[in-house]
């Protein structure tokens, strides 16, 4: 039978029954067929879900503000973008406000990595020995090989390390949050591997992008932990996810400029993951499409990181901003098309040593601000050359970051950036 609205709009389950055989479920209800005079249980669906999501501070914090003014008498249809008295809104003016104008109102502050300016707010994950993947050697060939045996990891000082790159940063001004893992962590295949890489919360103005790996299943489902503790947390939303057969592993990218972006093409993207990208990255900067240069690496190879040449599918390993048009790379690890636009565009390129690049990656930096950068203290030499260039560098050791599989820019989410110089500026 129908019941009336609002009846008509629960889920139920509804039959005659004898009150011993009535379901247990939760919110019963028992109401009276008049036209047969039968006893009918209702019994309802119940729900302990909260009416009220957790709220991030600093949403709470604009929420509470916005009260507080609208019970002061402060609102006015003034305020409004456009208003004209007597008129309702237009498509004039709602049509063509940016996102990046609302987003802030909504949730209370700005986020995004975009660019090469001073960094404002990161975080990195509680290390813990989970790190050391427990599942290994149930077959090493399945998993990426680094210069060091992934046996020689040692997680006491993997912390240590971790402990004293945060203090670095926040020794600049940087603010450096903490997000850990529930113990032992899972992924959407079973256990979780590599949870220490926190640069999977890839935060554009506007919001985090959801990725979708090439061939790691055991890493599925961190970026989304990462996000969702973001969102409930900092108050960063979820702007966008890559979707269908896209493939797009955009913790490794980043930014030469407000206006160049860089990424690839080989085990880690694809052109669906690339064409589904190319407008959400865009947008976020305040630009079309047209006007945002897009360096996508041609990896070689077909191995996720060769240790013996240095070379993989990630572009953070070989390639990182500098300052204004300048940058750092490993130049086996690029393509002729993106040392061409470098060369072109008058860059200045500090070359990393082949002989620091399968244990240290150098070129896997975390920029500061423009002239101002965090390296590997174990690359000595390149270090010095990227301080023969001008380029003032922090060290940090991070030795057992590398064993298993990344490194500055690989462990670092980043969460806000000021906006910074354009490839164009001088």
């Amino acid at each position: 039978m129908t019941w009336p609205t609002p009846w008509s709009s629960w889920r139920r389950i509804c039959r005659r029954a004898s009150p011993a055989s009535r379901s247990p479920l939760p919110a019963a209800f028992s109401r009276t067929d008049e036209r047969r005079g039968d006893a009918m249980t209702i019994d309802v669906v119940g729900s302990d879900v909260p009416t009220i999501p957790p709220l991030p501070p600093v949403y709470s914090e604009r929420i509470a503000d916005t009260q507080e003014r609208l019970r002061a008498g402060e609102f006015s249809l003034e305020q409004m973008p456009g208003y004209i008295k007597g008129q309702r809104p237009t498509t004039d003016v709602w049509h063509h406000i940016d996102h990046l104008e609302i987003y802030p109102k909504v949730w209370g502050r700005e986020c995004g990595k975009n660019g090469i300016g001073k960094l404002r707010e990161v975080v990195l994950t509680e290390i813990t020995d989970s790190e050391k993947f427990a599942f290994h050697d149930l077959d090493p060939a399945y998993f990426p090989q680094m210069a060091d045996a992934y046996s020689s990891i040692d997680i006491p000082k993997m912390i240590d390390q971790s402990l004293a790159y945060e203090a670095a940063l926040e020794a600049h001004g940087v603010i450096v949050h903490r997000v850990a893992f529930p113990q032992p962590p899972v992924s959407a295949f079973g256990p979780a591997k590599s949870t220490w890489a926190a640069a999977e919360l890839f935060v554009l103005r506007g919001g985090s992008v959801l990725p979708k790996r090439g061939v790691q299943p055991l890493a599925y489902g961190r970026a989304e932990y990462l996000a969702l503790w973001a969102w409930t947390r900092l108050g960063v939303p979820v702007l966008c996810a890559v979707t269908g057969t896209g493939i797009f592993e955009i913790g490794p990218c980043h930014f030469l400029a407000e206006d160049v972006f860089v990424s690839g093409n080989g085990m880690a993207f694809n052109d669906e993951g690339l064409a589904q990208m190319k407008p959400v990255i865009a947008r976020s900067a305040g630009l079309d499409v047209e006007d945002m240069t897009f360096l996508h690496i041609e990896f070689p190879g077909n191995k996720y990181y060769d240790a013996p040449s240095g070379v993989g599918h990630h572009p953070d390993l070989y390639i990182a901003p500098l300052d204004v048009r300048k940058v750092v790379t490993y130049s086996p690890g690029l393509d002729f098309a993106t040392l061409e636009w470098l060369r072109k565009r008058g860059y200045t390129i500090v070359e990393v040593e082949h002989s620091e690049q399968a244990q240290y990656a150098p070129a896997n930096i975390l920029p500061l601000e423009p002239g101002l950068v965090v390296m590997h203290a174990e690359a000595t030499q390149s270090i010095a050359s990227v301080r023969a260039a001008g380029v003032e560098v922090i060290e940090v050791p991070y030795s057992e970051f590398m064993k298993e599989g990344g490194g500055l820019h690989c462990s670092t989410g980043q969460i806000w950036r000021e906006k910074g110089p354009y490839s164009t500026d001088t």
